[in-house]
């Protein structure tokens, strides 16, 4: 009897332990060391003055994001280092917790769980999370096999963006060490393999953010991919530069011909993001923009969100059961293609203005940031994650 309440004792202490979370300061052993996380240290032809100043601070911002969601003893404490962080910078570190989730939950995944635990806490940084999740399984060097599991039950347009995360870790640690690094995204089906290559364009833009001669022709390697690469380089350049979209225009206009559609398509879907996790800051941003790149950036975010909304109320019509597996699911890919259609018939590239106020032109494009809805109680515009199906997945180690 003695014996079997020493157990009971033991369980009950070992549980309680568990549960308070102060074993996690152990899980430091497999932290991202913020000096192994510098423009020198990897190699990146980042050398301007303020490009090399605000790429460090990606860095180190990335891998705090990472370290807390790792070793944070309760969830309020990583929560609260993100808060702390100043607009332009917090979307990385909120990346770093997306790639830390896997390994706080001990490896265990179920994308109910990611969803609900991280994706709708915090919508306004839902882009971000899916991208970090995909970061990690390019560190575990999962399988396609694996990837695919990992995928399948997440929000049916998001969970693409898994793969660009998955795309980017690849192109940016693995790449310039191997050079056939890349063709392991060829095993992927459908668009994913689309989407890997953006995520191949976003670490190149990183890697050759100085020099763009190497850049075009790092991206015209990847030969059918380049326009897939075009449009990640478009994304970042104008992410990483949202307060300063002068510079993301200039790299626009030494962009291919052939590359320009897609280019002007990244640089939509990061306005986007930028909106969605802060309004109000996005809103000071493009106050410092002449009028019509202005106009030009409200309306893409607007029709951009737009057509989520229906190419969302689409998917749902096609897939009322299960969701389809993303070697045949088109619903990310006629969300993309959509909106290039759009902006190649409706703004000046890049970013220049609206090309015509006739011809069916919507005033609401012209309204500022009014209208872009906001979702909960935050400065998260446009759409709610939570409306989107989201059965329960499966196990990520």
């Amino acid at each position: 009897m003695l014996a079997q309440l020493a157990v009971l004792t033991i369980v009950i202490s070992i549980t309680a332990l568990i549960a308070s979370g102060w074993w996690r300061p152990v899980l430091s052993l497999f932290a991202i060391r913020p000096n192994r996380m510098t423009v020198d240290r990897l190699g990146l032809l980042v050398n301007s003055g303020p490009d090399l100043d605000r790429v460090n601070t990606i860095l180190r911002h990335f891998a705090g994001g990472f370290n807390a969601m790792l070793t944070a003893t309760a969830d309020a404490r990583w929560r609260a280092y993100t808060e702390t962080i100043t607009p332009l910078f917090r979307p990385f570190a909120e990346e770093g917790l997306g790639m830390g989730y896997t390994p706080r939950h001990l490896f265990r995944f179920k994308a109910a769980d990611f969803e609900s635990r991280l994706v709708k806490l915090r919508p306004e940084f839902r882009y971000l999370y899916y991208v970090g999740l995909g970061f990690w399984s390019g560190m575990r060097n999962h399988r396609v096999a694996k990837l695919l599991r990992i995928t399948e039950d997440l929000d049916p347009l998001h969970r693409f963006l898994v793969f660009d995360g998955y795309g980017f870790k690849i192109a940016f640690f693995d790449h310039p060490k191997n050079p056939v690094a890349l063709e392991r995204l060829a095993a992927l089906p459908g668009y994913a393999q689309n989407a890997a290559f953006q995520g191949v364009g976003r670490a190149f833009y990183f890697r050759f953010m100085n020099d763009t001669d190497r850049l075009i022709n790092a991206v015209a390697d990847l030969g059918v991919h380049a326009a897939d690469a075009a449009s990640g380089i478009g994304l970042a350049s104008v992410f990483v530069n949202a307060d300063r979209l002068p510079v993301a225009r200039t790299m626009a206009m030494r962009m291919p011909e052939l590359w320009r559609a897609p280019f002007h398509l990244g640089m939509c879907f990061a306005l986007k993001a930028r909106a969605i996790n802060d309004l109000e800051t996005f809103d000071c941003w493009l106050a410092d923009v002449e009028e019509p790149v202005r106009e030009a950036a409200y309306a893409a975010v607007r029709e951009c969100d737009r057509i989520e909304l229906l190419v969302r109320d689409e998917w749902r019509s096609r897939h009322a059961g299960a969701a389809p597996s993303v070697a045949v699911d088109d619903g990310y890919q006629s969300w993309r293609q959509r909106v290039t259609d759009w902006m190649n018939a409706h703004i000046e590239y890049p970013l220049a203005g609206i090309k015509s106020r006739a011809g069916g032109l919507n005033q609401h494009w012209l309204d500022g940031a009014s209208g872009i809805h906001r979702v909960r109680t935050g400065n998260a515009a446009s759409v709610d994650p939570s409306t989107s199906p989201s059965p329960i997945g499966g196990n990520q180690r």
